[in-house]
């Protein structure tokens, strides 16, 4: 399912054909970090750092949600209409997954992302719901890059490690021999 934000208005539109999501986009944040496994060297100050690729890329949106009178419609309607969003599921009871089309993500190279939480909190002097939409990457160009990269390594490593072939055995090179000759003479 497609996911577009306009940050020129401050829409955020879902789905195939898109539809409006209700909010009004604070902001868009993306982040991502490699990861790092850092052991204990023993008879050294500090650790050894172990780089093992880059985790998956998090996107995280803030949107806030006000009552429209001309439409009928409150902030709670909008929040249930979102909540429902981050709920979907597909033909076989998995999350759904989103493409995320905005300026930012396109140049994070983001195939697919699964909406991963939806933290809400409501301001009652102001009349508005905060939300927080969290996005986690969900099949990682890096992360396919880094699993090719060690099947690789693993494809060498097997090769390396393979047994020789069989001796042959003095019964079986005496036999080769006549065979060899027979062959020879055709």
């Amino acid at each position: 399912m497609i996911l577009a934000v306009d940050s020129a208005s401050g829409i955020l539109k879902i789905g195939s054909p898109p539809e409006t999501l209700p909010g009004i986009i604070e902001f868009v944040k993306v982040n991502n970090s490699l990861l790092i496994e850092e052991p204990e060297a023993q008879g050294r100050s500090g650790r050894t750092k172990i780089v093992q690729g880059w985790d998956d890329v998090a996107v995280l949106i803030s949107l806030s949600l006000i009552d429209n009178p001309k439409a009928g419609k409150t902030r709670w309607d909008y929040l249930k209409h979102i909540t429902e969003v981050f709920k979907k599921v597909t033909g076989n009871g998995k999350p759904e997954i989103y493409t995320l089309s905005h300026p930012m993500i396109n140049a994070w190279n983001m195939r697919g992302l699964l909406f991963k939480s939806l933290e809400t909190s409501e301001n009652r002097t102001r009349q508005k719901i905060a939300l927080s939409l969290e996005f986690a990457e969900y099949d990682s160009a890096s992360g396919v890059v880094q699993e090719r990269q060690e099947a690789a390594a693993n494809g060498e490593q097997t090769a390396q490690t393979q047994q020789p072939a069989p001796i042959v055995s003095d019964g079986q090179r005496r036999g080769l021999g006549s065979m060899e000759a027979r062959y020879a003479n055709i």
